[in-house]
């Protein structure tokens, strides 16, 4: 994973929990206290992984409700700031999440060890998207959690049905 990942889940958590916190995480990740991460930077999948759960046991909460913070927070505070480029245009929700994959490529494309999830969009009507996740990680909690900070971006209500681990139903409530 890039370190722009984590640097957003040392800024996420230091604003909610504090430094000390996110000291702690470091610590438990065998990483300085005083670590910061370049936005370009590759991390090793293993400890990207260690990062993450160590939140969730120094935090003491699910790694469900991490995902979800980091969502909201990626996506409401991080990449407006980081990548406003990404949000120029977009109408609403959907219309961002069906970016997402054009804006993975050319992740992809740029940085070289870089491996961002794919997705493939089915329109099931104007209201229902179906989304294949395709990334080896296996990490489509985090993408639900994404989208969740996206209809908190748009403040639009978004049902999620998770129907496997590699496809998702999203339905736009707001656009009915």
């Amino acid at each position: 994973m890039k370190g722009t990942i984590h640097r957003c889940l040392g800024e996420m958590i230091t604003e909610q929990f504090g430094e000390s916190k996110w000291q702690e995480v470091l610590k438990a990740t065998a990483l300085p206290e005083d670590y910061r991460f370049t936005k370009t930077e590759d991390i090793d999948e293993h400890q990207s992984l260690q990062l993450i759960t160590n939140s969730s046991t120094i935090l003491k909460k699910p790694l469900s409700e991490i995902f979800d913070l980091f969502g909201v927070y990626w996506v409401c505070h991080y990449a407006p700031r980081e990548y406003k480029f990404w949000y120029i245009g977009l109408k609403d929700a959907k219309d961002f999440i069906l970016k997402l994959d054009n804006i993975h490529s050319l992740v992809g494309k740029h940085f070289n060890k870089a491996k961002p999830p794919n997705f493939i969009y089915t329109e099931e009507n104007k209201y229902t998207l179906l989304v294949q996740y395709k990334s080896k990680r296996n990490l489509i909690d985090l993408y639900i959690s994404l989208v969740k900070g996206v209809a908190t971006y748009f403040k639009e209500d978004i049902e999620i049905e998770k129907l496997s681990e590699s496809e998702i139903r999203l339905t736009f409530l707001s656009l009915k």
